[in-house]
């Protein structure tokens, strides 16, 4: 990995831990809820498995290959092969939000509005 490569990788770990605990502080995920990741010029960074999007280190943050293995940080959110998945199916995907809102989680559970199509 050349120095631009690096210095663009670190750039997108702060930007993904910043996003993280924005998402945080707006109360749109809690817990560990929720994951994060971004496509790098060879692979991905995820966030760990049962990390809180407001306390994510920047170091820790998981790295995955081209090929999806686990090559550094902490193990990486077991939604990391729902991630890779839409990655192969979206090209052009730099990033995902993958977040259990409150208000999704709670609408979810109203299934006979949903089966009528509400």
């Amino acid at each position: 990995m050349n120095v631009i490569t690096r210095s663009r990788e670190s750039q997108l770990r702060e930007r993904l831990t910043t996003l993280g605990a924005s998402l945080f502080a707006r109360g749109l995920t809690t817990g560990t809820s929720g994951n994060l990741s971004v496509r790098v010029s060879d692979g991905w960074l995820m966030t760990p498995t049962n990390a809180s999007l407001g306390t994510l280190d920047p170091d820790r943050l998981s790295k995955l290959d081209e090929k999806g293995r686990h090559v550094g940080g902490d193990r990486p959110t077991k939604e990391s092969l729902l991630h890779l998945a839409l990655y192969r199916q979206r090209r052009d995907a730099g990033g995902i939000v993958h977040l259990h809102s409150t208000y999704a989680a709670a609408a979810s559970c109203n299934v006979s509005q949903l089966d009528r199509g509400h």
